[in-house]
């Protein structure tokens, strides 16, 4: 009996479920066959003889395979549900790992492979997301969702590249015959990414990240130390020249300071089925719960906790104010959001913002260089003064996050704060702009198609791509996605990420501030390739070259004024 949804992803869904017959609870994952007829009945062959051969593998750090059902025409895999966060998670939550307990990972996962490519299959997606972590500390190699058969037909079309970015081994993005040394360099990945919480080939764009696979050295953390011998031979570009299963264990095992399975990773956590929640759509109550309190522990999520002080007042809409304050909270420093005003001449390259800090706001123009504000229009204002909008919801008149134009519209807004949203829209009348509500509020949960696994308290920032205005990067504590969107309608498709913000090597990753979270961002005026960003009391100008998505700074970063100084 089907209990609840964990997640879903490209191959399934998975969901808890309980056994009857032997009472106890299991995770069933839906495979996605994305055939019909004679197609059809090839992929579920496929996917049962698949099945079948990761089934017979019994081994402590393999999550185990009880059946394969087909029924309804739908074919279902039974298998464990392990108690306990993946990877992925623990990093989050507690921060990289030390070299010794990634050396003892590093000996379980071998050890793992060595039983999966024994048995003829090949597992071809390892990341930390796909490994969970058991409450004794061991860790279980999950996911065969796009595993293959060694010899045998794959489950992908003809030509295509299955795996995740960054991980997925040069031979394999070249179309060359995959082996296990395929996933021993995803294996070294994984370890670098345990390490730093970062991988090794990190780049803003899937372009750049591939790039990077096929050709340039890896960035082994500098924390490596006495591991990074092991992890440059994983990482070797020619596979014949990784070493063996038996040969990385022999590498990694003096580096072991305790046995494997007693070392750091915490015995605490929830249960996951064998795809890793967070790695897909859905987060249960609990896994948000812990990953909101870690991070804004570490300062990941600094965008939405570090504002909250700012935001003491009260509500909205942008009639002109007429005079001035003079409190920190009348003329705040940071930059929250801005709002391209509707009646600005040029649609692609605006000039004229709104520019929102806690429960304020101004108008301004921008400039192209020196500092953001080039002429302050109206003064610092109450976001209530927006009358038929923000002031009648409690959370938007004391902060908004983020803003995006509706697409082919030059006058109606998507506006974000914390956990909703609203589509709204500025009429200019006598450069009073009356404000109208459209639609909502709505929950941040109707826009999961675009913004993916993100933090689900709120969005911070959302900049256009230089190449494709249809196309934006969005951004929330320390992540980001690119997403293309759905239309006029909430809602989109993730084109790349989610990603960490150090993975902007030119600029975000440089500085602190900026690689643990970005709280607005705009294009430059005129310029399409440059941007001003905003992190704190900070802001910097950037450029992003097209295709290729490569970052510079090209100046900054430096502080912000005060609102005060702007006049």
């Amino acid at each position: 009996m089907l209990l609840d949804r964990l997640g879903s992803g490209g191959m399934g869904t998975v969901w808890r479920a309980s056994d009857r017959l032997l009472n106890r609870t299991v995770a069933i994952k839906e495979m996605h066959l994305l055939a019909t007829g004679e197609e059809l009945a090839k992929q579920a062959a496929r996917v049962r003889r698949e099945a079948h051969t990761i089934a017979r593998i019994s081994h402590p750090n393999v999550v185990n395979v009880y059946d394969l059902v087909n029924q309804d025409e739908r074919l279902w895999l039974v298998m464990e549900l392990v108690d306990g966060p993946s990877l992925k998670e623990h990093v989050a939550t507690t921060g990289p790992m030390s070299p010794s307990a990634v050396a003892g990972i590093g000996l379980q996962l071998l050890s793992a492979l060595e039983a999966v490519h024994a048995a003829g299959a090949l597992h071809r997606d390892i990341k930390p997301g796909n490994v969970l972590l058991r409450h004794d500390g061991r860790v279980v190699l999950c996911d065969f969702g796009i595993a293959a058969l060694s010899g045998a037909d794959s489950l992908t079309r003809t030509g295509a590249v299955v795996g995740s970015f960054g991980y997925i081994a040069p031979e394999r993005l070249s179309h060359q015959p995959a082996g296990p040394p395929s996933d021993l360099f995803s294996l070294g990945v994984t370890l670098c990414v345990l390490l730093s919480g970062r991988s090794p080939f990190a780049r803003p764009e899937a372009v750049g990240i591939l790039n990077a696979v096929l050709r340039e050295d890896p960035e082994i953390p500098a924390a490596a130390g006495r591991l990074r011998p092991p992890l440059e031979a994983l990482l070797r570009k020619n596979p014949a020249d990784r070493p063996s299963i038996a040969e990385a264990r022999e590498m990694l095992r003096p580096l072991v300071t305790t046995a494997p399975g007693a070392h750091d990773p915490s015995k605490g956590g929830r249960k996951v089925g064998a795809v890793p929640r967070r790695g897909l759509l859905g987060l249960a109550a609990l896994s948000a719960v812990l990953l909101l309190a870690a991070v804004v522990t570490t300062g990941a999520l600094v965008s939405r906790s570090r504002d909250k002080a700012d935001a003491a007042g009260t509500g909205g809409s942008p009639k002109p104010s007429t005079g001035h304050g003079s409190t920190a909270a009348t003329h705040p420093t940071r930059t929250d959001a801005v709002m391209p005003v509707p009646d600005d001449p040029d649609l692609k390259a605006p000039r004229d913002y709104w520019m929102f800090s806690g429960d304020r706001y101004i108008r301004a123009l921008m400039s192209t260089s020196g500092y953001p504000v080039h002429q302050l229009m109206t003064a610092s204002s109450p976001l209530q003064a927006w009358d038929d909008t923000f002031k009648n919801l409690p959370g938007f008149r004391n902060k908004i996050d983020a803003t995006l134009r509706v697409p082919g519209s030059r006058n109606e807004y998507w506006v974000f704060s914390g956990s909703q949203y609203i589509r709204m829209r500025v009429a200019n009348a006598d450069q009073a702009y009356d404000d109208a509500l459209v639609a909502g509020p709505r929950p941040l949960s109707d826009w999961e198609s675009a913004f993916g696994d993100l933090p689900d308290d709120g969005i911070d920032a959302v900049m256009p791509t230089p190449d494709d205005r249809e196309q934006y990067w969005v951004f929330a504590g320390d992540q980001y996605v690119r997403i293309r969107l759905d239309g006029e309608g909430p809602g989109g498709e993730i084109s790349q990420g989610p990603s960490k913000l150090d993975a902007w090597s030119g600029t975000l990753n440089k500085f602190p501030a900026f690689r643990q979270g970005i709280d607005a961002a705009l294009p430059v005026p005129g310029e399409q390739n440059d941007y001003w960003m905003f992190s704190g009391t900070q802001y910097m100008k950037i450029r992003v070259t097209d295709d290729a998505y490569e970052d510079t700074v090209l100046e900054g970063p430096k502080p912000l004024r005060s609102w005060a100084a702007l006049d």
